[in-house]
């Protein structure tokens, strides 16, 4: 009952309206800028068109622009006078590309044996992804342009059979297969990046949030309570200093759960917004090619996880959340202001953000001995790389990394109860004084 009463007390301190609205704004700021953002990408790609202004007035040039549509591309003539300035064109009729067919290429391509040239110009005006949609979209046009030249080198001039001609472009036939867990499935290896790169973003992210989040919320709770004398009046009362750290811990690791959940929510929304019509195009594309879904080609590879996996994550999310917590029970005990919780919170904030970042742009493994065992020694590396271990069947790192953050968990709280059952809850003190004189000591 003591402690139901005190997890309230504390619960109604950290869920503000502030704090609720804080979590609600966060998720919709993040789904609305994913959808924007891909909203706007779709229509760059899907209104980029194609411009060309042609100075040849052979047969052949007229024929292929006609037949370009065949080709995977439908220009736009522009006319305007040989010199003209390309530039100033462009922006007076909002053109994103142009491609200038010069004089005499048409003659050139049936009566010469050489490679010939093409004019093409980008304008760039804006800045974000979507400005590169010119420039694709200019090289898709010269592309087919290509293709269609091509063609007629090799059906007229050479007068290949299509058999030859066939045997010339696709000389090599590439079945792709990906080998992972000591099995091989036919599945191209960039769409089950395209899909790992996703997933693994999505649980780091979570994790890391999940920690500054809830570490900064207790170390702010217990400086507060100090600063305003209540923490001694709450100690004084007839409950023991144990279920006083419980409530204060159980309560932070509720609050930070809520704020994770919405900050992810919008992330999830955010990352599909971004990049999910582009990787529903790649991964459909992929299917078709090999007959089979790219959900089943990484369950016979053994890249899913299965519920029993999932749980093990969601244990050692939980060790990882708890030594967040016990960590800045400890240094919060030491804060005596507002200033001094924003310094007092950098040693976890790095302790978080370098494995985060490390693993996001390597594998652990990977790095030198020294590096690594740096990276092990801190006990959130192993939670970053834990669904990573589990999908690629390295249990034996899991089961250590589970195994080391049991103990760092122990260790941690063995000194956050010492330090709530004794006086050094009260002596304990780290001073900012004008952001310049720093003061660490016991009174």
């Amino acid at each position: 009952m003591k402690l139901g009463n005190l997890l309230k007390k504390e619960l109604k301190e950290l869920l503000t309206v502030q704090a609720l609205f804080s979590m609600v704004f966060t998720c919709l700021l993040l789904i609305c800028m994913g959808q924007i953002m891909g909203s706007a990408m779709d229509e760059a790609m899907n209104n980029s068109t194609v411009n060309i202004i042609n100075y040849d007035s052979s047969d052949f040039t007229d024929e292929m622009i006609k037949k370009l549509p065949d080709y995977g591309a439908d220009p736009k003539i522009i006319t305007a006078e040989p010199g003209a300035d390309y530039s100033a064109l462009m922006e007076e009729n909002e053109l994103d590309n142009l491609v200038v067919i010069p004089e005499g290429f048409g003659d050139k391509i049936v009566n010469g044996s050489e490679s010939v040239s093409l004019d093409c110009i980008s304008l760039i005006n804006k800045s974000g992804m979507a400005s590169t949609m010119s420039s694709i979209s200019a090289a898709s046009l010269t592309e087919a342009i290509s293709d269609y030249v091509g063609n007629y080198i090799e059906t007229e001039k050479i007068q290949l059979s299509e058999e030859e001609i066939n045997l010339i472009k696709d000389p090599v036939i590439e079945v792709e297969y990906t080998a992972s867990n000591g099995r091989t499935v036919q599945v191209t290896s960039d769409v089950l990046s395209s899909i790992l790169m996703t997933q693994s973003l999505i649980a780091p992210m979570a994790v890391f949030f999940l920690i500054l989040m809830a570490s900064q919320m207790i170390m702010t709770a217990i400086s507060t309570e100090k600063i305003d004398k209540t923490l001694e009046t709450l100690l004084s009362a007839p409950v023991s200093r144990i279920t006083v750290l419980v409530s204060k811990m159980i309560a932070a690791l509720v609050v930070a759960l809520l704020n994770a959940a919405s900050m992810m929510i919008g992330f999830v929304f955010y990352v599909q917004g971004m990049t999910g019509s582009a990787i529903r195009a790649e991964t459909a594309e992929a299917e078709l090619e090999m007959g089979t879904s790219v959900t089943e080609a990484m369950a016979q590879l053994g890249m899913t996880l299965s519920a029993g996996n999932i749980v093990l994550f969601g244990l050692q999310l939980f060790l990882t959340i708890a030594i967040g917590l016990s960590l800045s029970l400890i240094l919060g005990a030491m804060a005596t202001d507002v200033k001094s919780v924003q310094t007092l919170t950098i040693p976890i904030m790095m302790l978080t953000m370098v494995p985060f970042f490390v693993t996001m742009f390597s594998d652990v493994n990977s790095l030198s001995p020294m590096f690594r065992t740096i990276m092990y020694i801190i006990p959130f590396t192993h939670t970053y790389t834990a669904m990573s271990n589990m999908m690629f069947g390295h249990m034996g790192l899991f089961w250590a990394g589970l195994a080391y953050q049991c103990v760092f968990f122990v260790v941690c709280m063995y000194l956050a109860v010492k330090v709530f059952t004794t006086d050094l809850l009260f002596t304990m003190n780290f001073s900012v004084d004008g952001g310049k004189k720093k003061k660490i000591g016991v009174k």
